[in-house]
């Protein structure tokens, strides 16, 4: 069907929402005609990590001194028990730390003939 309009297996694909990779398998054991409400994707649910039971005290120690580093924040929850690796504490660390407000721009303005712009380009006259 898909084919007899003239799409290619990228453009089946996308239209489709699925791999290229299935669609080949499906052409081989021809099955492109199939029902095709069935095989939308969706998110995987999340997969629980060691750092679930340890998160809250994160959270917590993070509002009382959020400039304090994922390596302080490692040995606190180690000594709580945590038995994980760095990578996830700083990957969830790096998205619950509260961002401080940015500055203000701060115009810098002059009056006309004080200050100049200087391009250090050659130009040639004719």
């Amino acid at each position: 069907m898909y084919l007899d309009e003239g799409l290619t297996v990228t453009e089946i694909s996308r239209e489709l929402g699925i791999s290229r990779q299935t669609i080949y398998r499906w052409i081989n054991e021809g099955e492109l005609d199939r029902d095709l409400e069935e095989v939308r994707y969706g998110p995987r649910p999340p997969v629980p990590t060691k750092l679930d039971p340890y998160k809250a005290i994160v959270r917590e120690r993070l509002e009382e001194y959020p400039e304090l580093t994922a390596v302080r924040r490692l040995a606190e929850i180690r000594a709580a028990g945590y038995p994980g690796g760095y990578t996830q504490l700083r990957e969830y660390v790096r998205k619950v730390r509260p961002r401080p407000p940015a500055d203000p721009l701060v115009r810098f303005e002059t009056d006309p003939g004080v200050q100049g712009q200087v391009d250090f380009a050659h130009f040639r006259f004719p």
